[in-house]
């Protein structure tokens, strides 16, 4: 129970505590007189805050369902004497610290007594180890072996009856009867009735073989053979005949007639939605691409957005005459918003039809629309036909663009053949490379021969993206610094990559040298945004080596603005401001120049155009913006998508420009922070001064009162779904006007300096500006919350694929483990979850930060240390 914890030493302390329930898991081994019992390093699952029910998958692949238990050897190593234990562990803190519990175990065999491999979801009975007091999990392990803790409920006679028939039932096993429909719900609820009147723990454990072959009922035969390690490896690259000749019957041009007329009953359609609606990145199995071949057509009508990314990969490009028939397809497929081109120029997607058909669908996207999804395009370009990119020449505007013929030879997305490139993206390259022209020692074009000449696309991305750039200046402006970014610095490129993006960064410069007047205009405009960054980084990097204190360094700072002759020749003509291309720079207020009191010392400048205008940036150096630029960017298109269903959070996703991987700018919003409030002694009292209304009964003008709950509202949601990590009173903002927002996205993905630290940080102070949380405004905050979790949720794809191309980027907590970025949105999206269990679990976590209690006591001891910096840096 949980106040048990609460007891220790014969004395109920309320201040005790428990943490969220995780599962430790390894791999075992029985084996007579042998005392190690383990194979192998435990591994966790991520912790649970339901204690009452916890699934997992345990497979050879990874999948995406609750949690899913990897493997760590090939079923070539594994025995019958092998099994897997599970131990339900937590933590318990008291006045003496954090420990460890390990609350209960057992472990399964992962062969059955037929020695076929488990195949279906079994109920695990979990027994209690608190009588045995394991200190360790090895401990914990020895408990169960030594108790024969085995997790198969057998003393429960009808459970495990019952269990195990609906296993084979789910397995197929047992012939389908028209009674099923009526039995099966009432064992199920039979089931969970035994499972909670026995008032034991039960883990739900799912067996898949493997994604291709989920269901394999094949007697395993121990005993293996040695092989050739050479010969194993050139196995999985010869020609598979009975390939061929099964797609020879079942995908040709008599077979595509029928498939036209195709109509899924509703069984098979069922399949199909559930295999469309698969987050991107998924990988399809046969089974299922060979449904999607079959009714493609009827997908491409009804279905046309979701069923297009999962059409492509049914298709086996390696067969010229599947190639002809997929072009002949997307000719005749439906528009569809270019939002849901994007997955096509992900790395799954390496055939050059697919990124020229997406190209071409781009070509629909207003200015506005590719500058929200630009940075992610950019880095798109890594996926793309490197040889092809190098090969155009940046002589002139026309060859700049790259002709059609040009384009033409972009076959397949191969290894450029330099020795210095890096074979990381080895994986995107292997379905064009094992082609069955290549197998047969054919040239590896002849399929590109047959079909590929005919496409009407004839464009790929980099020629795409400077077209668009010679037609819009934002476009241009923003293009050149993403690309020189990735040209210039030391991210995660190989040098072929690198060179790449310089090759393309050159085309673009001479496309608009080479242009009209207007696009010459943008080239001049361009360079001198790089003449005024490149200075004010050497003016700021000269001021910060001075040993001076803060206050000398700002006097120096506004000297040196005054001073400098190189922005006097700068400004004679005026400057776009890289960070906002709308904005002309026309000089500097040296006057207002100041730097921040935080470590790194930021500078804060006030740019004024020529019409008087002033525009306030930060200027950061030694800092990596390009976390925070992302960030920021998924804020902003949260906002768009927002706005486009007239769902106004009053967001406030300001610019941030990474110039290189160690300074960049921000843009400056006038705010104060939430810690800054307690000068005025609460939120409530600031908005009261700030927008005074003696006739509301809160006192504050109701306009401000609702801009504050729906932006606050707002940022609950994004820092949930996106896991910012490091969130205290300092940096999240809150204007004049009510607007709150976050700054410093240091911490994403579920990363957190902090223990304990909760998934949605929302304050008692924040809820006692909306009255309490008994007022009516304060259960429209919860519907405000609740409403724009589950807008965004339908378009979680958008923010996977945004995701999952800027994998290789080298974005800190993107490259921790690039995988598992993904996997920690879906989670966070409940991908798998109907719109009523998403909503509920949202909800809880919301009641879970109103609940914390360490949060607040972080909280302390972050102003604390706040103030303690504060004097060390004030301190000559």
């Amino acid at each position: 129970h949980a106040e048990d914890f609460r007891i220790s030493n014969g004395k109920h302390n309320a201040l005790s505590c428990y943490g969220e329930p995780k599962i430790a898991y390894c791999i075992t081994q029985s084996i007579p007189c042998l005392d190690s019992h383990r194979v192998g390093a435990w591994s966790e699952t991520h912790s649970s805050r339901d204690w009452r029910r916890y699934y997992i998958i345990l497979s050879h692949q990874q999948d995406s369902f609750n949690e899913s238990i990897e493997l760590p050897l090939p079923y070539s190593s594994l025995y019958d004497y092998n099994g897997i234990c599970l131990i339900l562990c937590s933590t318990f803190t008291d006045a003496s610290g954090v420990h460890d519990q390990y609350l209960a175990g057992g472990y399964l065999t992962l062969y059955n007594s037929k020695r076929i491999f488990r195949n279906g979801i079994y109920e695990l009975e979990l027994r209690s180890l608190q009588p045995h007091a394991p200190r360790s999990l090895n401990e914990a392990l020895e408990v169960i072996i030594a108790e024969d803790f085995n997790a198969k409920p057998k003393e429960l006679e009808e459970l495990n009856r019952l269990l195990k028939t609906n296993r084979k039932q789910m397995r197929g096993e047992l012939f389908d009867t028209p009674l099923d429909r009526h039995t099966l719900p009432f064992i199920e609820r039979t089931i969970e009735e035994l499972k909670r009147k026995s008032g034991k723990i039960f883990l739900s454990l799912k067996f898949e073989f493997s994604r291709s072959y989920p269901h394999l009922y094949l007697p395993v035969l121990f005993e293996r053979p040695a092989l050739d390690a050479r010969k194993a490896e050139q196995w999985p690259e010869k020609w598979n005949p009975v390939d061929e000749m099964y797609f020879k019957m079942t995908r040709n041009v008599r077979t595509a007639d029928m498939d036209r007329e195709r109509k899924p009953n509703k069984d098979i359609l069922d399949k199909l939605k559930a295999i469309i609606s698969r987050p991107s990145g998924e990988i399809m199995s046969e089974l299922d691409g060979d449904l999607i071949w079959k009714f493609r057509f009827y997908l491409a009508k009804k279905f046309p957005e979701s069923a297009l990314p999962k059409f492509l990969l049914s298709v086996r490009w390696e067969y010229p005459e599947q190639v002809t028939q997929a072009i002949e397809l997307l000719h005749q497929w439906p528009a569809i918003d270019p939002e849901n081109i994007l997955e096509l120029l992900t790395k799954q997607f390496p055939h050059s039809v697919c990124r020229k058909f997406a190209v071409a669908r781009l070509q629909s996207a207003t200015a506005e629309d590719l500058q929200l999804y630009l940075y992610q395009l950019v880095q798109a370009l890594r996926y793309e036909n490197i040889s092809a990119i190098l090969a155009v020449r940046p002589m002139t505007a026309e060859t700049a663009i790259g002709h059609v013929d040009t384009c033409k030879t972009d076959d397949a997305v191969v290894a450029p053949t330099d020795p210095a490139i890096d074979t990381s993206h080895a994986s995107t390259q292997e379905t064009t490379k094992r082609t069955v022209d290549v197998l047969r020692g054919r040239p590896h074009d002849i399929a590109a021969s047959l079909s590929l000449a005919d496409l009407p696309w004839d464009m790929d991305l980099a020629s795409f993206l400077i077209q668009r750039a010679l037609q819009n200046f934002e476009t241009a402006s923003f293009l050149y610094w993403f690309l020189q970014l990735e040209a210039n610095e030391s991210t995660p490129s190989t040098p072929m990559i690198r060179k790449m993006f310089e090759g393309v960064l050159q085309r673009l410069l001479a496309a608009l040298k080479h242009a009209s007047p207007t696009q010459r205009k943008w080239f001049e405009d361009i360079t001198a945004q790089q003449e005024f960054l490149d200075n004010l980084n050497a003016l700021l990097k000269s001021v910060q080596e001075d040993s001076s204190r803060r206050t000398r360094k700002i006097e120096l700072l506004r000297a040196r603005l005054k001073t400098n002759d190189r922005f006097s020749s700068l400004f004679a003509r005026p400057v776009p401001l890289p960070l906002d291309p709308t904005f002309i720079i026309g000089g500097i207020d040296s006057d207002s120049a100041t730097l921040f009191k935080s470590t790194m010392q930021p500078a804060l400048l006030s740019l004024v155009s020529r019409d008087g205008e002033v525009y306030r940036v930060i200027f950061k150096i030694g800092d990596d913006l390009r976390q925070d630029q992302l960030v920021l960017q998924m804020i902003q298109l949260m906002d768009v998508v927002l706005q486009k269903e007239k769902f106004n959070l009053q967001l406030t996703p300001y610019k941030v420009l990474a110039a290189s991987c160690r300074h960049g700018l921000i843009e400056f919003v006038e705010a104060i922070s939430l810690a800054s409030t307690r000068q005025e002694g609460s939120i409530l009292n600031y908005l009261q001064h700030c927008a005074p209304s003696p006739t509301d009964p809160l006192g504050v003008q109701p306009k401000v009162l609702d801009t504050y709950i729906r932006s606050c509202a707002g940022y609950c949601v994004i820092t949930y779904l996106l896991g910012v990590g490091d969130r205290h009173m300092e940096n999240i903002m809150l204007t004049s006007e009510g607007q709150l927002f976050h700054i410093d996205f240091g911490f994403i993905l579920g990363n957190d300096p902090k223990p304990m630290a909760p998934e949605v940080r929302l304050t008692k102070a924040m809820i006692e500006a909306m009255g309490g949380h008994q007022t009516k405004l304060f259960n429209e905050f919860w519907k405000i919350c609740l409403t724009a979790f589950l807008s965004l949720r339908r378009h979680a794809n958008l923010f996977l694929t945004l995701f999952s191309l800027v994998h290789d980027t080298g974005i800190h907590d993107v490259a921790r483990d690039p995988s598992k970025a993904c996997e920690f949105l879906k989670e966070r999206f409940c991908i798998d979850q109907t719109d009523e269990k998403a909503a509920f679990r949202f909800a809880s976590r919301l009641t879970d930060s109103v609940k914390a209690f360490v949060p607040e006591m972080m909280e302390r001891i972050h102003s604390v240390v706040q103030v303690c910096l504060l004097r060390i840096i004030r301190s000559p």
